[in-house]
């Protein structure tokens, strides 16, 4: 593997957030323990959340702002704590997923046109991941910060929580008020990481196996440039079957890792796409309509920012993976396979260049567990429920 001589701070901060999950894939035994009391941690964090928000709207059912509020907090934590389980699940296709990476494709040793799109690839990986973490912070930060702005002026048994406990207990009294208001920043928080880091390595594997099809056109256009140095129709066929046997071979890997992250990664896009509309209907009720504070109505506008440059991203990326996939048939049939000799070699050439292109001509996606093709046509058909929901949303409340 070629691990070590490959530095990438999106990779390095996407494994970080993965360790801290627990999902990750470990080499030895103390990194699987390790990794299961992380993901016990996960867990047992999750489920505090889920009694946060549901006891609180089991409270104040009357009250629909506070309510939306609240079952939003309540999808978000189904959704991470689903795809997390999911993930635990697959783990070992998990595992092999992120060698087939390491191995293929996360290393330095391309030639000058590959290294090209390589750096591409990184930046475009590097720019989302900073930009999703650095929206998913700004939305948790506000869930502080709204409860110390509205605990300002007020004495301290006055004080409240990010989230209301209804308990019999003198929560607003210190030192039990830092013991709690430490404890659900560290929900929140742990929350958001299980939540941000499966979406953000999807869209990082997506990329680079975009930019691997682009590599391999190249190979696929450029390998018949050997003419130049070998005029011997003959030999030139041996020289030019030989490097398409190795572009095959890089084909075959390529759809291999492409059917493992499909299977991996389906259900938890399933899960996104089901809920995707009802938490963008909640934010943008949230927003615009809800009697709710400053903080609040921020950290809805910096969800409904996050979730929408999210799902333009990762439709954006599985387009790009169905036609990049397709466009090996042009590439292929590009080449100059046409004026090779009728010889055994040509022959098998030519066989060989129609299976790919037939083989190419069924692009590779990502579905939503089979029910569909992920694209962009997903994320309009997303948004138009957003609107219909939220439409729906207005009408009720207006009539209440």
């Amino acid at each position: 593997m070629h691990t070590a001589e490959y530095s990438d701070i999106s990779i390095a901060l996407s494994q970080f957030l993965l360790k801290l999950s627990g999902v990750w894939m470990t080499m030895n035994n103390t990194e699987e323990r390790r990794r299961i009391f992380a993901m016990v941690y996960t867990l047992v964090i999750h489920i505090f959340g889920l009694y946060l928000n549901l006891g609180d709207v089991y409270y104040s059912w009357n009250n629909l702002g506070h309510c939306t509020f609240l079952i939003c907090n309540t999808l978000c934590i189904i959704l991470a704590m689903f795809k997390v389980l999911v993930l635990n699940i697959r783990r070992t296709e998990f595992k092999d997923l992120v060698l087939l990476a390491q191995q293929n494709f996360w290393h330095f040793k391309y030639n000058h046109r590959e290294k090209i799109l390589f750096m591409k690839c990184r930046r475009f990986c590097k720019l989302w991941t900073i930009t999703a973490c650095s929206v998913t912070q700004a939305a948790l930060a506000f869930y502080l910060i709204t409860p110390i702005c509205a605990n300002i002026g007020k004495n301290k048994s006055d004080r409240i929580l990010p989230f209301k406990m209804w308990i019999n207990f003198p929560l607003s009294v210190t030192p039990y008020y830092e013991i709690m208001f430490a404890i659900q920043v560290i929900v929140v928080e742990q929350i958001g990481v299980s939540y941000l880091c499966n979406d953000n390595f999807l869209c990082i594997l997506n990329m680079h196996v975009i930019y691997q099809f682009r590599m391999l056109q190249n190979r696929l256009l450029n390998l018949w440039k050997i003419i130049d140095k070998q005029t011997n129709k003959a030999d030139y066929a041996d020289r030019c079957y030989t490097a398409l046997k190795k572009c095959i071979r890089k084909h075959q890997s390529l759809i291999e890792f492409c059917d493992k992250l499909e299977y991996v990664y389906t259900l938890p896009i399933f899960g996104h796409m089901v809920v995707f509309s009802l938490l963008m209907c909640f934010d943008t009720y949230e927003i615009l309509l809800a009697n709710v504070s400053i903080g609040t109505r921020l950290i809805f506008v910096f969800h409904m920012i996050g979730s929408f440059i999210h799902i333009i991203i990762f439709t954006y990326s599985c387009h790009c993976l169905m036609e990049e996939s397709v466009n090996i048939s042009l590439a292929t049939y590009s080449g100059w396979w046409t004026i090779l000799p009728m010889t055994e070699t040509g022959r098998m050439i030519r066989k060989d260049i129609s299976i790919i292109m037939m083989k190419s001509m069924r692009p590779c996606y990502l579905s939503a567990a089979g029910f569909f093709p992920v694209s962009l046509e997903t994320s309009t058909a997303l948004m138009s429920s957003t609107v219909s929901y939220f439409t729906l949303m207005r009408e009720s409340s207006t009539r209440e």
